[in-house]
């Protein structure tokens, strides 16, 4: 289901035309969520609306009674339009009253193209 709403907003956005500036490659960027038995699965992704050039960094926070930790990663990945790329994954202990802040950013000829963040507990 996620893929077919996601290619209809492509194709929804590829015929309104461009929504980028000169030179830089549009994206879409989402975080995807699984969980387990206190554990959680974040993937990050970067969807290509044009075709070009992506740079992506997903950093994540978590802190809760266990401490803190904090951890970045991404990459640069060369889409076309309609072209689904994993940027990262990273799998996580969490407990209840655990904070996770998640912050998936998508650049472009060194402009943000796209944001996604994801924000849980106090």
């Amino acid at each position: 289901m996620r893929f077919v709403a996601a290619w209809c907003l492509v194709g929804g956005l590829l015929v309104s035309g461009p929504l980028h500036a000169e030179g830089a490659s549009s994206a879409i960027a989402s975080i995807a969520v699984e969980g387990g038995s206190g554990t959680v699965r974040l993937t990050g992704h970067a969807l290509g609306l044009s075709p070009g050039h992506v740079e992506a960094r997903m950093t994540i926070k978590k802190s809760g009674a266990s401490g803190q930790t904090s951890t970045t990663q991404g990459g640069a990945f060369d889409l076309s339009a309609g072209q689904d790329a994993v940027v990262a994954t990273v799998g996580l202990s969490i407990a209840p009253g655990d904070r996770l802040e998640v912050d998936l950013v998508l650049t472009s000829s060194q402009q943000e193209v796209s944001r996604s963040t994801l924000n849980v507990g106090s």
